[in-house]
Formats: structure tokens, C-alpha cells, sequence
């Protein structure tokens, strides 16, 4: 086109876009023309695609090989009775599979067979293989490109590498040369891969021995626990059943108290035990024919009057007939007092719990529900809440008690039988656990004839006992001013005990009260908020509530400049430094592990108040003594300026006209 030759026009967008489209390459034509011998396989390892370099180094077909695995297409020479290429090729593979990464491979001798027209049978070969993974966009595997090197001529040639002219030496050099940096990264590889496997069966093994051994610990101390907490129980109770104590009486709350607290650690004894018998594999269920329905019942009855004193409206649900199965009934009955006490710890006053038992006609199975109207449980934490130890309130400010063992107990033991748990979004608008257990026990299975007499003795108080939560469940004996008798004068100095357990808020209070007023409150926020309103001369408060923790009551007590100089004692059960040297660095002014002597608590208690109010003391004196020295100081200005002013009158009397 010359300078006077009119430019072409240029062509339109849509043109453009069409010339782009038909000139987009032919992905299948490139790869099957590349030079390299490729092989590209599925996960299953079935060929799907194979370059045409590959068919000519492996005297192969395309219609032959493409769909069939590529141990069917390419078998081991079943005339060389030493070959491992099959298994090796098979070993790398798995790598790639098993760690998504590039496996490189040494020299394989791997024979080709011959087609049928070139005679058949085997042609010896020698090969470099290195496989790569191909991944979908979320991370699977999607392919594997097989990729070998034909070394054959190289290792021939190494067999008669004397009689060679120098330019082939040249030649084979470099392909040896390559050939060993092959064989060494293999060999590098294979010695990282030896020494890491190494490391995971001594850490696998040390894992293994320490979770016998804290199996073994947890078993050893449930089974100490149990012989002492025998015999508080067992005495209390007699003492309790055998005394002529009136309701009111204070030892009869005692020995309540005593009894209430005994069967909470019991049940945390035992799911210590239930834990570590799960763990062993230890833990062995003894069928029987039950009726579910009535098991259900039975259960149900033991909360009615955790359900009346919580003011939780309680549904049960159980058909009028029969419903027969063949489980457990000891651990059954175990799944459904850890189910109904974990609905009761988080539902509020005026909250509902439903306990529904399914009949499923035409099923192997039977389905129970229990529902609440508390807070639930998020999606991403359903399945943590079986774990074992876990608690969804992990922290220092959580509202409920517990080990965080019960619903994990409960899952174990549903497992056992054969059966599944589930937690979802319940119709009361908190959370619903779904337990389904199949009716009949596996096959060869010893099921004896009838399993009601086998259930525990679970009374009613002993299931609240055992499983109310440790919050402000019911109110106090004492009017909030300390226990029985006149106690303390008005000018007796007011302590104020921050505390959300019952019984311990209880038991502070009258340890107290001989010597001290005592106010209670069940959390950190009440706590904050009487103090301001009493200005007590001290604050006893527990580490772990709801509201607010013990650092954070301390935190804003000391930023409160009505009440910045109260002394403030806690109380915690975690012996531990970090979180007492915390304590005292926000400002607490003495801390005491918990058990602790009655006797200890009113001296320390004492010192507190006594150092408080001789400070205040001292502030008072200081305060006169400033007072004094102001006096005397305007005093003494007085005096001088009057002095002054009398002495000027007198200079100027004789200067004054006389009086005519």
C-alpha cells in the first residue's frame, strides 16, 4: 500500500470480537502436537487425554488407551519377574494424590508392549517420570499430568559407552548429568519424607501414651473421689433422715447444703469417669427390653420441681402406650438428665423446656426432643457443644457452671447404641437436641427381659442437685443483713458479697455476719451498682460471674470516685499466678483461694476494714492538723496586721491638730 492509497477502514467492534472468537487456538490440537510426551489422567487415574509424542515412545494407540487406567493400558512385562515400575508409578501417584504436589520420580525401567503387526510382546524401556497436580478452583484435584523422558538410548548407551565416537560422549554426558539431578532430587525428597515420618510416629506414639495416661489419671482420681464422697453422703444423709430438725432449722439447711453440693461433685466424678471409659473403650452397655415412654416420664418427673422453683414452664410429651425397645437404661436414662439439665441451665425464668418422645411408625427407631426458649446455639457451634471440656461460655464471665462434659457423654453414649444426636434452631426459639435410637440392639446382642428394675434411683431432688445450674436459683434465707440471731449493731462495718452461686453466696454471708453487716448480690454488674449505693467499708467478690468478672468489678470501682478507696477482697478457685497478679494489679486489695477456713475469711475480712478506717483516720487527723495550722496561720496575719496598723495610728497621733 503506497502513502496515497486510501487507509481501510477499520473494522467495527462487533468484527473485531467475531475475528477474536474464530481465532482462538485449538487446546486439544496443541497439547496431543506438543513435543514433550505427556499423559493426562483423572483422579481415578483413567487417561483422558495423551500427547502424540507419548503414543510414539510408547508404540501406542490413542483409541486404545484414552479411558482405560493406566495400569490396564500399560501392565508390568509379566516376563521380567524383578520389575517394580507398576508398584512405584502407583506410590507416586498416591503422593500427589494425598499431598497435591509435583512428585518427581527416579529412573523406572517400565517395558512397552509391541503392536501385534511389529511382532508383540515386550520392548525393554527406561524412563524419567515426573507427575503434577491440576486443581479444581476450590482445591481438589482435578488431573494429573503424567510427564516421562524416554532415557532408554541413555542407559543403552551407558552399557557401551567405550566404544561411542567423543561427540555422542558430549551427548550422553549431559543427558547423565540430568539424569542425576533427577536421582538426587528423588533421593532428597525421599530422605525429607523418611526423616518427617519419622517425627510423626515418635509425636503419634508420645500422643498416644499421653492420652493413656491422662485417661488413666482421670480414671484413678474419679475412682479416689468416690470412696470420700461416700462417706459425706452417706452420714449427711443419715443425719439428715434420722435428726428431729425442724424445716427452718438452720443445721437441717446445713446439712442440705452439704448433701446439695456432695451430689454436684458426684455427678462431675462420674463424668470424669464415663469420659475416661469412653476413651479406653472401656465403657460396655448392658441391654434390656424397656418401655421408652415411661423412661421418659420417669426422667421428666425429676425436673418438675427444679421446672416450678425456676419458673420454667415444662412440657413432656410421651405416647400412653407402650414403646418398646432394647437399650441401656442406665445410660439412656444418663442421656436424658444431661439433655434436660443443659435446657434448664440456660433457660431464663418464664422460659419454656419441652421433652417430646416420637413414636416413628413404619422406622427401626424411636426420636426424642428437647427444646428450650434460651439464647441456642449459633450454626458455627452445633458441633463444637459435643466436644469434650468445651463450653460454648468459656470464659471468666460466663452465666452457667459445668465441666463441659455432659453433652459429650450424651453423644458418646447415643453412638454407642447405634444411634445420632443433633442439635438445631428449636420452635421455642432457642435449642433443640434431636436423639433417635434404634429398637432393637445388634444382632447377638444379650438382652435381658425387663429393664425398669435396672434404671436408677434418680429422686427428685437429686436430679436438681445434680444438674441445676449454679446460678441465683432461689432467694436467700437470711433477709440480705447476715444470718439468724440479732447479729451486728448499726455501727458495725458493711461488707458486701458479690457472688452468683447460691450456696456459696449463702455460705460467705453467714461466715460474715457475726462480726460484719452483709449485703449479697448474685453479679459483677449488681455488685457495682450496690456498692455505690451502700459505700460499704468492703467488697468480697467472687473472680468468675456473669455481668461482670472480679478484674472488671475492681476496674470500675476504682473509677468511681465515690467509692475509688473501698477495699476489695476476691475470691477465686483458679490457683493460678497469672490471674492473681492480675487481680492485685487492677487494683484488689488481697485475694484467697477457694476452699478456704471461715476463721481466715472474718480476719482478713477485719485487717481490710481496720487499715481502711485507719487510713480514713488518718485522712480525718491530717486533715484537722491542716485545719489547726490554717487557723493558726490566718491567726498570726491577724495579729501582725493589726499590730502594723496600731503602730501606723500611733506614728501619726502627735501629727494631729489639737481640738479647739
Amino acid at each position: 500500500m503506497t502513502a496515497h492509497d486510501p487507509a481501510p477502514a477499520a473494522p467495527t467492534p462487533a468484527k473485531t470480537t467475531e475475528t477474536i472468537e474464530t481465532a482462538e487456538p485449538d487446546f486439544a490440537t496443541l497439547f496431543q502436537s506438543a513435543p514433550g510426551c505427556y499423559l493426562v489422567l483423572d483422579p481415578d487415574l483413567t487417561i483422558v487425554a495423551v500427547s502424540d509424542a507419548f503414543l510414539s515412545a510408547t508404540l501406542s494407540a490413542r483409541a486404545d488407551i484414552v479411558g482405560r487406567n493406566i495400569f490396564k493400558a500399560f501392565p508390568d512385562n509379566p516376563d521380567d519377574p524383578v520389575t517394580e515400575g507398576e508398584r512405584n508409578l502407583k506410590a507416586s501417584f498416591d503422593r500427589v494424590r494425598r499431598e497435591l504436589r509435583d512428585d518427581s520420580m527416579s529412573v523406572q525401567k517400565y517395558d512397552v508392549q509391541r503392536p501385534e503387526a511389529a511382532g508383540g510382546g515386550f520392548e525393554e524401556r527406561f524412563w524419567s517420570p515426573h507427575n503434577s497436580p491440576v486443581l479444581n478452583p476450590d482445591g481438589s484435584l482435578a488431573y494429573i499430568i503424567h510427564e516421562v523422558q524416554d532415557v532408554t538410548d541413555f542407559i543403552r548407551a551407558v552399557r557401551e559407552r567405550e566404544s561411542r565416537p567423543p561427540f555422542e560422549l558430549a551427548r550422553l554426558s549431559a543427558m547423565e548429568a540430568e539424569v542425576v539431578r533427577r536421582a538426587r532430587e528423588v533421593a532428597d525428597a525421599g530422605r525429607a519424607l523418611k526423616e518427617a515420618n519419622e517425627q510423626l510416629e515418635i509425636l503419634y506414639a508420645r500422643s498416644q501414651e499421653l492420652d493413656r495416661l491422662k485417661t488413666q489419671f482421670f480414671s484413678n482420681v474419679s475412682h479416689e473421689l468416690r470412696t470420700p464422697l461416700s462417706l459425706i453422703l452417706g452420714p449427711a444423709e443419715r443425719l439428715l433422715a434420722d435428726a428431729d430438725l425442724a424445716p427452718d432449722d438452720p443445721k437441717r439447711h446445713a446439712l442440705e447444703v452439704i448433701l446439695r453440693n456432695a451430689r454436684v461433685l458426684l455427678s462431675h466424678v462420674n463424668d470424669l469417669l464415663d469420659t475416661a471409659k469412653v476413651e479406653a473403650a472401656k465403657l460396655d452397655l448392658r441391654y434390656a427390653e424397656l418401655d421408652v415412654a415411661r423412661l421418659v416420664r420417669l426422667v421428666a418427673n425429676s425436673f418438675e420441681t427444679l421446672a416450678v422453683d425456676s419458673a420454667v414452664h415444662f412440657i413432656v410429651m410421651a405416647p400412653e402406650g407402650e414403646v418398646a425397645a432394647e437399650v441401656d437404661p442406665g445410660r439412656i436414662q444418663q442421656v436424658l438428665l444431661n439433655l434436660l439439665s443443659n435446657a434448664f441451665k440456660f433457660t431464663p425464668a418464664g422460659g419454656t423446656v419441652r421433652v417430646e418422645m416420637r413414636d416413628m411408625p413404619g422406622s427401626d427407631a424411636v426420636r426424642v426432643e428437647v427444646a428450650d426458649s434460651g439464647p441456642g446455639i449459633a450454626i458455627d457451634h452445633r458441633d463444637e457443644v459435643f466436644e469434650r471440656f468445651h463450653q460454648l461460655e468459656g470464659s471468666a464471665r460466663r452465666r452457667t457452671g459445668g465441666t463441659g462434659l455432659g453433652l459429650h457423654i450424651a453423644r458418646e453414649l447415643v453412638q454407642l447404641h447405634g444411634g445420632y444426636i443433633e442439635v438445631d434452631d428449636a420452635p421455642e426459639g432457642g435449642a433443640l437436641f434431636v436423639v433417635e435410637l434404634p429398637l432393637r440392639a445388634p444382632a447377638g446382642t444379650e438382652v435381658r427381659a425387663d429393664g425398669t428394675g435396672l434404671l436408677e434411683d434418680v429422686a427428685p431432688h437429686r436430679a436438681v442437685d445434680a444438674h441445676m445450674p449454679a446460678g441465683r436459683a432461689a432467694a436467700l434465707p437470711h433477709d440480705g443483713f447476715g444470718g439468724v440471731g440479732p447479729g451486728p449493731g448499726a455501727e458495725e462495718p458493711l461488707v458486701l458479697v458479690v457472688e452468683d452461686n447460691t450456696d456459696m453466696n449463702e455460705f460467705l454471708c453467714e461466715a460474715l455476719a457475726s462480726a460484719f453487716r452483709v449485703h449479697a448480690a448474685f453479679d459483677g454488674r449488681e455488685g457495682v451498682e450496690m456498692a455505690r449505693r451502700l459505700k460499704p467499708d468492703l467488697i468480697v467478690c467472687d473472680f468468675m460471674m456473669p455481668e461482670l468478672t472480679g478484674d472488671e468489678l475492681v476496674r470500675e470501682v476504682r473509677a468511681d470516685s465515690t467509692i475509688e478507696s473501698t477495699p476489695v477482697l476476691i475470691l477465686t478457685a483458679r490457683n493460678d499466678s497469672t490471674a492473681r497478679i492480675n487481680v492485685l494489679r487492677v487494683g484488689a486489695n488481697d485475694y484467697m483461694l477457694k476452699p478456704f477456713y471461715s476463721a481466715e475469711l472474718r480476719a482478713r475480712a477485719d485487717n481490710l476494714i481496720k487499715v481502711r478506717r485507719a487510713e480514713q483516720t488518718l485522712r480525718a487527723l491530717d486533715m484537722a492538723n491542716e485545719r489547726d495550722r490554717i487557723a493558726r496561720d490566718l491567726h498570726d496575719l491577724v495579729i501582725q496586721r493589726v499590730f502594723g496598723a496600731g503602730m501606723r495610728l500611733s506614728s501619726m497621733v502627735p501629727a494631729m491638730p489639737s481640738a479647739t
